[in-house]
């Protein structure tokens, strides 16, 4: 990345860049997404979010290409150049999946409300060492579901938010601002991608995407979270991992959440 680049990520709280992977190293995390999605890998991960969009979670557990490829590698050359940091470790990674006519759209929110339960209080901040990298396996434009930011206004800590669906206690929630004029969605910017694009954002960066309104384009998504640290250490991952089979497991089992049906 530029100095420029550099500084305009920190100006506004998010970057796009045109190009995360090669053609080969698409196609192979396509290949890897349609075979959890469509259930020829099992995952215990696998639920709806807030009850009605697919969202598998730490698919890396499950299938060696989410495990390593080109695109965490990239992002990690990413983080040294946004943080200057010896290392990057991934904390968290999960899939979101949109395909062609699904209604629903994921609300303006900022990650960090999600930290606590049902939402975190207004006005939270953390330092921001931690970067979601959203990277596109389909072309995306706001007729599908691509990523819309609101530029500047991770400076300020987390707006007001409410559980949109989903029960209140569940860990697969889905939440959104309360009211988005107050993050400033009128100034929002969408993000078109071709395919292998991806974005880059601070979990206090408020960020929407639509429902996917084509009828013959799908919107497959591929996410993960990357910690600015000193040496490797997979042991935030491991944590997470753990957690989440446990979480979904015990709110299948409560009857807060249901699994994806085959």
């Amino acid at each position: 990345m530029t100095e420029t680049e550099v500084a305009r990520f920190w100006d506004d709280g998010f970057l796009s860049v045109p190009q995360l992977i090669d053609d080969a190293e698409l196609q192979r995390l396509r290949d890897a997404y349609d075979d959890i999605i469509a259930f020829r890998v099992e995952s215990p991960t696998d639920r709806n979010l807030g009850g009605i969009t697919r969202q598998v979670l730490v698919p890396s557990m499950v299938h060696p290409a989410f495990e390593t490829n080109g695109a965490i590698d990239t992002a990690r050359e990413i983080m040294h150049d946004l943080f200057g940091c010896a290392a990057s470790n991934r904390t968290y990674d999960m899939l979101i999946d949109k395909p062609a006519g699904h209604p629903h759209e994921t609300p303006w929110h900022q990650d960090a409300a999600y930290f606590a339960r049902p939402v975190t209080e207004p006005g939270f901040t953390l330092p921001l060492v931690s970067i979601q990298f959203w990277v596109a396996l389909d072309p995306v434009d706001a007729d599908n579901g691509c990523m819309q930011f609101v530029p500047g206004r991770h400076r300020s800590g987390t707006a007001e938010h409410m559980v949109v669906s989903g029960h209140p206690e569940d860990d697969g929630r889905l939440i959104g601002v309360t009211d988005p004029a107050a993050v400033g969605a009128d100034e929002a910017v969408a993000i078109p991608l071709a395919a292998g694009g991806a974005t880059f954002h601070t979990a206090l960066t408020p960020h929407y995407t639509g429902p996917n309104r084509t009828t013959d384009r799908p919107r497959r998504a591929y996410i993960f979270n990357l910690l600015a640290a000193e040496e490797p250490s997979d042991l935030v991952q491991n944590v997470v991992r753990a957690n989440y089979v446990r979480d979904v497991a015990e709110a299948v089992d409560r009857g807060l959440a249901v699994r994806p049906g085959r």
